[in-house]
């Protein structure tokens, strides 16, 4: 590990005590003599021993700084001016401890030692939940001047601990935009809790945003954290939050004034830290002149709002993103390698994606298991587009067969043909997908089970 250590202090004596204490040690030491130089000297470094006192300014304003342009960087405060006010308000802007000149060597070493293992443990755990994440679809993909916009105002906003909304049509990626600010905050060592409040009924949307206690209501036999408390020290996303129940509304904007809730059945005022994040794929601040949205609850959500645009005016973005989800597509499916035709990349590009990103996914993961060979071709991508010729030939084929079954009374003629299609069509899938059944029940569209089903009854196996 990196054990590089600033000091940012006048006192040559002292940056020579620290020298002489952690050199021997392995540290390395670099130290300024105030505030200016200093600030330029913390990106990239761990541990920074900053004096309260210095001749350009104050240690706790230098502080502040610190945490925009460093946030991951531990601040131990130093000063020969102990006050207990200036700990406390140093321990709030968010030093990592507090050391009193002249300070004792032994301490010190204890200090620092302390604060590198802490270091250590955050960046093993970091590198844990990333490793966890690189299989979860997380990473937002594009090169172009809007999507570009959009990654400057991520780094923009991350780092300041504020509210932020976010907005774009569905399928825009609201959630990967959430989660990148998150993941590039001073939170990202916290957890990002999801909660999407239109899925979940109004009635039930308080208890599973602040929890409820034994017996709060019929059905709540043991007490339960809710969303945010399994968010705290991190961030809570609120998908579409303009569908938020207005009484609901209220109770939101009392936290986010606050930072305190309680719980369903309790009177208990709980605290939690925790940063909000909303997204909406609707005009918010027409919901407030409907009387839908409340209008104090608009402005402490949108201190920094982030518009996404939609995939029709990314076009830059569309092959990349396109690629990315085929190479996903042919992991997840075990397929073999595929790419697509010049006619299918041409048909990507013009097409206006109503749908968003999602869309394009959806029919990338469609057309990568459809496709024959090793190409996937114009008709793969846009089966719609080819449903008038599938009828054509259906009819084609059956005009022959239904003459001659006219003639016959009772042939049962609805049963026969179907069963008979339907043998057919399940007889040339599981060919194409070597047998293996997960897979031809994908490309059909039906349960895995009833799959088994039909082709014991058709004495496919």
């Amino acid at each position: 590990m990196n054990k590089k250590i600033l000091i940012i202090d006048d006192d040559e004596g002292v940056i020579w005590v620290v020298r002489k204490a952690l050199e021997p040690l392995g540290y390395d030491i670099e130290s300024k003599t105030n505030i200016k130089s200093g600030l330029k000297a913390v990106d990239k470094v761990k541990l920074i021993l900053l004096d309260l006192m210095l001749p350009d300014g104050s240690g706790l304003d230098a502080l502040k700084e610190i945490r925009v342009f460093n946030p991951d960087a531990l601040v131990v405060m130093v000063t020969a001016h102990g006050r207990m006010e200036s700990a406390i308000d140093a321990m709030k802007e968010g030093a990592y401890d507090y050391l009193e000149k002249p300070f004792d060597i032994e301490e010190l070493k204890i200090t620092v030692e302390r604060a590198f293992r802490d270091i250590a443990m955050r960046e093993e755990l970091l590198s844990l939940r990333q490793g966890k994440e690189e299989s979860m679809p997380f990473r937002i993909i594009g090169k172009s001047k809007t999507i570009l916009k959009v990654f400057k105002d991520i780094g923009r906003v991350a780092p300041k601990d504020v509210t932020v909304l976010i907005s774009g049509e569905s399928g825009t990626g609201k959630e990967l935009v959430a989660r990148a600010i998150h993941n590039n905050s001073r939170r990202k060592f916290g957890p990002c809790i999801a909660i999407n409040s239109a899925s979940i009924p109004k009635e039930l949307m308080e208890a599973e945003l602040f929890g409820w206690e034994k017996g709060a209501f019929t059905g709540a036999v043991v007490k339960t954290a809710g969303k945010i408390q399994a968010a705290d020290g991190g961030t809570l996303f609120f998908d579409e939050i303009s569908e938020l129940d207005i009484d609901l509304q209220a109770k939101l904007l009392r936290f986010l004034q606050d930072k305190e809730y309680s719980p369903l059945g309790s009177g208990k005022i709980i605290k939690a830290d925790v940063r909000i994040i909303g997204a909406v794929n609707k005009d918010l601040k027409e919901c407030v002149k409907k009387g839908l949205f409340r209008e104090d609850l608009y402005y402490r959500l949108n201190v920094i709002e982030i518009k996404l645009p939609p995939l029709r005016e990314r076009g830059d973005d569309i092959m990349p993103l396109a690629r990315h989800f085929l190479e996903e597509s042919i992991m997840a499916f075990d397929l073999p390698p595929k790419d697509f035709s010049k006619d299918a990349g041409k048909a990507l590009a013009g097409y206006n994606w109503p749908g968003n990103v999602r869309e394009l996914e959806n029919t990338i993961k469609r057309s990568s298991i459809l496709s024959k060979g090793s190409l996937i071709e114009r008709r793969d991508l846009f089966m719609n587009d080819y449903s008038c010729s599938i009828k054509e030939f259906l009819e084609g084929k059956l005009n022959g067969f239904l003459d001659k079954m006219k003639k016959i009374e009772n042939s049962d003629l609805y049963e026969t043909v179907v069963s008979e299609v339907e043998k057919a069509l399940f007889s040339i899938v599981m060919k194409e997908t070597n047998g293996n059944q997960v897979r031809a029940a994908k490309v059909l569209g039906i349960n895995r089970n009833t799959l088994y089903k039909k082709l014991k009854e058709y004495k496919l196996i």
